[in-house]
């Protein structure tokens, strides 16, 4: 295994690194970065792009990058599905996540059943108002000019897409998406599914509401043609199988799902990806002591997983930010995870996470490495 760092920025928050293997061979990574401790995406969106499998990188405005596309907000260019079709059209589609308004809006929005949280600039003058809202834009023009459709969500608080989408085998698009109902109760996982042209989208429920158990972040793949597997992020309090993660499954293409049961892998939030031999790897955040990053192999298509033999990439984080307002009692969980993996064609592995170390500085990382081959 080999370390590197992929975007540090003293005085800045740097988190949520993206990778994209591009059709041409190069690798695009985009990262999140903020003069506040940020969760949302809200702050500087950095897209970086490597031509040698990730040994040095650039910072580029590229629009031929899917990653680079524009956004309404600076949310929307993490939270979504963004590559090129087929047919070479560039689609991006996702949700919008939080608006900002000004706090004297506060009364407004809980009118409307919006969540309403403090904006983590903490100035006491912004709101984050979550927008249960879903986009989608396409460009016929290689990015010159793009159209947009909007659709609104009733009956949810708020809603937010994840960056682990699959397009499936007959061209159908499946981003996980999770909400919250305005009652503040149970949240609900969705996939925001689109026909094989990507012209027609529909919001499809995939966890259970008969239970008090809540998912949210959540990573399809295609396990054969039209079977697809989700797992799903579960730290639920008092659950009992709160930590690890759950599994559902669809046998029409992502249309229906089976009711979601737990499995053995602890962690969270999930990223699934097939290796080159067959394999299926499962990465996730790891926030128990030692904190840090950890993966699980399955050579069974995702029936079971050897978390007997879980791969640890990294365990040295459980640093905090000292960018957080409650800082030094805030734990170091939140600043270490959300690993995704790509594989290059000399079959190496490159994860990206983020991570704070003994600096204090969080920052986008990667570790390039390998595993035997079955």
């Amino acid at each position: 295994m080999r370390h590197s760092i992929l975007y540090k920025r003293p005085g800045f928050y740097s988190l949520g690194p993206v990778p994209q293997l591009l059709s041409d061979g190069r690798l695009a990574v985009g990262v999140v970065s903020s003069p506040f401790a940020d969760h949302y995406g809200l702050a500087d969106w950095i897209v970086l792009v490597s031509e040698d499998q990730g040994e040095t990188f650039t910072e580029t405005d590229d629009q031929t990058i899917p990653l680079a596309w524009p956004g309404a907000l600076p949310r929307e260019r993490y939270d979504r599905y963004a590559d090129i079709l087929p047919d070479g059209t560039y689609l991006a589609t996702g949700t919008v996540g939080f608006e900002i308004w000004p706090a004297e809006r506060r009364a407004e929005a809980e009118e409307l059943g919006l969540t309403a949280r403090a904006h983590p600039n903490n100035l006491g003058q912004e709101l984050l108002i979550g927008m249960p809202k879903l986009f989608s834009q396409r460009s016929h023009d290689q990015g010159q000019t793009w159209e947009r459709r909007e659709w609104l969500a009733p009956g949810f608080s708020w809603m937010t897409a994840f960056p682990r989408w699959t397009r499936l085998q007959d061209g159908c698009i499946l981003l996980p998406v999770y909400a919250r109902n305005q009652d503040g109760g149970q949240g609900q996982v969705f996939v925001w599914r689109s026909d094989p042209q990507a012209d027609t989208w529909r919001l499809h429920p995939l966890s259970s509401s008969i239970s008090d158990v809540m998912g949210d972040e959540t990573c399809f793949i295609e396990t054969e043609p039209g079977t697809v597997l989700a797992h799903i992020r579960h730290a639920t309090p008092g659950q009992i199988t709160s930590g690890y993660l759950l599994e559902s499954w669809s046998e029409d293409g992502g249309i229906t799902w089976s009711q979601p049961l737990c499995t053995d892998i602890k962690g969270y939030p999930p990223h699934l990806l097939r290796l080159q031999d067959g394999r299926l790897l499962c990465g996730v955040t790891y926030r128990w002591e030692p904190m840090g990053i950890r993966l699980a192999l399955s050579e069974d298509n995702g029936k079971s997983w050897d978390v007997e033999n879980t791969i640890i990439l990294r365990d040295d984080a459980g640093t905090a930010s000292p960018m957080w307002p409650d800082y030094p009692r805030h734990s170091g969980g939140s600043d270490v995870g959300y690993p995704i993996t790509v594989q290059f064609d000399d079959g190496s592995l490159f994860t990206c996470y983020w991570i704070t170390l003994a600096d204090g500085i969080t920052h986008a990382a990667a570790t390039r490495w390998r595993i035997d081959e079955v």
